[in-house]
């Protein structure tokens, strides 16, 4: 079993990772491309799209998980 501490450590470093996919550099860079469609969407909405919901869900995670405690 993982400690408290680390466990909080985990949830916390994937918030960040997800919050620094939305944002310059990071998010200006891997989004710039317009082709190709992905879930008949451009690339570009596609990549936002999906890294605000994982930025959601590891945001939603880390309240219910490590701040609750």
């Amino acid at each position: 079993m993982q400690s408290k501490k680390r466990r909080n450590w985990v949830f916390i470093l994937l918030w960040v990772v997800a919050f620094a996919l939305v944002n310059y550099p990071i998010g200006a860079i891997a989004s710039v491309r317009i082709e190709p469609f992905v879930l008949g969407m451009p690339f570009s909405v596609f990549y936002f799209w999906a890294a605000y919901s994982v930025l959601i869900l590891a945001g939603v995670v880390l309240a219910w998980k490590v701040m609750r405690d």
